[in-house]
Protein backbone atom coordinates (compact mmCIF):
# COMPACT_ATOMS: atom_id res chain seq x y z
CA UNK A 1 0.00 0.00 0.00
CA UNK A 2 2.51 2.54 0.51
CA UNK A 3 4.50 1.42 -2.21
CA UNK A 4 2.05 2.09 -3.98
CA UNK A 5 1.18 5.37 -2.78
CA UNK A 6 4.86 6.47 -3.46
CA UNK A 7 4.57 5.46 -6.98
CA UNK A 8 1.68 7.77 -7.38
CA UNK A 9 3.23 10.70 -5.90
CA UNK A 10 6.32 9.92 -7.96
CA UNK A 11 4.41 10.20 -11.04
CA UNK A 12 2.24 12.97 -10.16
CA UNK A 13 5.31 14.79 -9.77
CA UNK A 14 7.06 13.67 -12.89
CA UNK A 15 3.91 14.71 -15.16
CA UNK A 16 3.99 17.92 -13.24
CA UNK A 17 7.90 18.32 -14.08
CA UNK A 18 7.30 17.31 -17.66
CA UNK A 19 4.26 19.60 -18.30
CA UNK A 20 6.20 22.53 -16.87
CA UNK A 21 8.96 21.79 -19.70
CA UNK A 22 6.66 21.55 -22.22
CA UNK A 23 4.60 24.78 -21.13
CA UNK A 24 8.28 26.59 -21.43
CA UNK A 25 9.70 25.13 -24.55
CA UNK A 26 6.00 26.19 -25.66
CA UNK A 27 7.00 29.86 -24.65
CA UNK A 28 8.82 30.73 -27.80
CA UNK A 29 6.29 30.17 -30.08
CA UNK A 30 3.80 32.95 -30.77
CA UNK A 31 0.25 32.72 -29.31
CA UNK A 32 -2.18 33.21 -32.16
CA UNK A 33 -0.13 30.02 -34.07
CA UNK A 34 -2.41 27.06 -34.45
CA UNK A 35 -1.07 23.90 -34.08
CA UNK A 36 -2.61 20.55 -34.79
CA UNK A 37 -5.13 18.81 -33.11
CA UNK A 38 -3.65 15.95 -30.50
CA UNK A 39 -3.83 12.03 -32.35
CA UNK A 40 -5.80 9.84 -30.65
CA UNK A 41 -3.68 7.06 -29.49
CA UNK A 42 -5.01 3.81 -27.64
CA UNK A 43 -4.78 4.05 -23.40
CA UNK A 44 -1.03 3.06 -23.14
CA UNK A 45 -0.26 1.68 -26.37
CA UNK A 46 2.92 -0.30 -25.78
CA UNK A 47 5.83 -0.59 -27.74
CA UNK A 48 6.25 -2.20 -30.85
CA UNK A 49 2.54 -0.58 -31.82
CA UNK A 50 2.47 1.53 -34.90
CA UNK A 51 0.48 4.62 -34.46
CA UNK A 52 -2.37 5.47 -36.13
CA UNK A 53 -1.06 9.04 -36.70
CA UNK A 54 1.34 7.17 -39.04
CA UNK A 55 -1.37 6.28 -41.84
CA UNK A 56 -3.20 8.62 -44.10
CA UNK A 57 -7.21 9.22 -42.19
CA UNK A 58 -9.50 6.77 -44.49
CA UNK A 59 -6.74 4.07 -44.90
CA UNK A 60 -7.39 0.52 -43.65
CA UNK A 61 -4.24 -1.28 -43.40
CA UNK A 62 -3.35 -4.82 -44.93
CA UNK A 63 -2.43 -7.34 -43.17
CA UNK A 64 1.10 -9.22 -43.35
CA UNK A 65 1.43 -12.81 -45.11
CA UNK A 66 1.89 -15.41 -42.91
CA UNK A 67 1.85 -15.61 -38.93
CA UNK A 68 3.47 -12.51 -37.51
CA UNK A 69 2.73 -9.55 -35.23
CA UNK A 70 0.62 -8.12 -37.62
CA UNK A 71 1.53 -4.70 -36.26
CA UNK A 72 -0.07 -2.98 -39.22
CA UNK A 73 -2.97 -4.21 -37.99
CA UNK A 74 -3.12 -4.39 -34.05
CA UNK A 75 -3.46 -1.39 -31.83
CA UNK A 76 -2.44 -3.09 -27.82
CA UNK A 77 -3.19 -1.99 -24.60
CA UNK A 78 -1.90 -3.30 -21.41
CA UNK A 79 -2.01 -1.75 -17.41
CA UNK A 80 -2.96 -3.29 -14.12
CA UNK A 81 -6.20 -3.44 -13.07
CA UNK A 82 -7.33 -4.09 -8.98
CA UNK A 83 -10.46 -5.61 -8.01
CA UNK A 84 -9.66 -5.54 -4.47
CA UNK A 85 -7.32 -7.95 -3.26
CA UNK A 86 -7.64 -8.80 -6.96
CA UNK A 87 -4.58 -7.69 -9.18
CA UNK A 88 -4.68 -8.52 -13.22
CA UNK A 89 -2.69 -7.28 -15.81
CA UNK A 90 -5.28 -6.52 -19.30
CA UNK A 91 -4.27 -6.86 -22.57
CA UNK A 92 -6.54 -5.30 -24.82
CA UNK A 93 -6.18 -5.78 -28.69
CA UNK A 94 -8.11 -4.28 -31.59
CA UNK A 95 -7.91 -5.32 -35.46
CA UNK A 96 -7.59 -2.19 -37.38
CA UNK A 97 -7.91 -4.79 -40.92
CA UNK A 98 -10.70 -5.63 -42.88
CA UNK A 99 -9.61 -9.39 -42.16
CA UNK A 100 -10.18 -11.62 -39.37
CA UNK A 101 -7.10 -12.40 -37.35
CA UNK A 102 -6.36 -15.12 -35.15
CA UNK A 103 -3.87 -14.75 -32.35
CA UNK A 104 -2.06 -16.38 -29.80
CA UNK A 105 -0.78 -14.00 -26.60
CA UNK A 106 2.09 -15.10 -24.60
CA UNK A 107 2.70 -12.80 -21.43
CA UNK A 108 4.93 -12.22 -18.66
CA UNK A 109 4.80 -9.88 -16.04
CA UNK A 110 7.69 -9.78 -13.22
CA UNK A 111 6.80 -7.95 -9.84
CA UNK A 112 8.11 -7.58 -6.81
CA UNK A 113 5.98 -10.26 -5.42
CA UNK A 114 6.91 -12.51 -8.22
CA UNK A 115 6.58 -13.73 -12.31
CA UNK A 116 3.29 -14.75 -13.88
CA UNK A 117 3.33 -15.86 -17.30
CA UNK A 118 0.11 -16.72 -19.09
CA UNK A 119 -1.02 -18.03 -22.90
CA UNK A 120 -4.16 -17.57 -24.75
CA UNK A 121 -5.78 -16.72 -28.21
CA UNK A 122 -8.03 -14.49 -29.07
CA UNK A 123 -10.24 -14.65 -32.78
CA UNK A 124 -10.45 -10.20 -33.86
CA UNK A 125 -13.25 -9.75 -36.04
CA UNK A 126 -12.82 -7.12 -39.03
CA UNK A 127 -12.96 -3.80 -38.37
CA UNK A 128 -16.20 -3.14 -40.32
CA UNK A 129 -17.87 -5.81 -37.53
CA UNK A 130 -17.77 -3.37 -34.61
CA UNK A 131 -17.39 -4.40 -31.37
CA UNK A 132 -15.99 -8.06 -32.65
CA UNK A 133 -13.00 -6.36 -33.72
CA UNK A 134 -11.59 -5.86 -30.26
CA UNK A 135 -10.85 -8.41 -27.47
CA UNK A 136 -9.01 -7.89 -23.71
CA UNK A 137 -7.75 -10.54 -21.59
CA UNK A 138 -7.07 -10.08 -17.85
CA UNK A 139 -3.86 -12.11 -16.83
CA UNK A 140 -4.19 -12.50 -13.19
CA UNK A 141 -0.23 -11.53 -11.54
CA UNK A 142 0.84 -11.78 -8.24
CA UNK A 143 0.97 -7.51 -7.26
CA UNK A 144 0.30 -4.41 -9.16
CA UNK A 145 3.34 -2.76 -10.87
CA UNK A 146 6.53 -4.56 -12.76
CA UNK A 147 8.07 -5.03 -16.23
CA UNK A 148 5.08 -6.86 -18.49
CA UNK A 149 6.48 -8.14 -21.68
CA UNK A 150 3.70 -9.31 -24.63
CA UNK A 151 4.49 -10.94 -28.13
CA UNK A 152 1.84 -12.21 -29.98
CA UNK A 153 1.35 -14.48 -33.22
CA UNK A 154 -1.25 -13.48 -35.30
CA UNK A 155 -2.53 -15.16 -38.65
CA UNK A 156 -5.47 -14.52 -40.81
CA UNK A 157 -8.54 -16.47 -40.20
Amino acid sequence: MRLDLTLRLCALVFALLAGSAAAAGDVSAPPDTQQEPAQTLPPNPLPGSVASRDKPQGAVPVPDAGTTGQSACIDETGDYQTHGAKVTYVIGLQNKCDKRLRCKIYAYVVGARGPSSAETTMVLGAVSSGAAAKKTYAMPVKAAGGTAQVSRECRVF
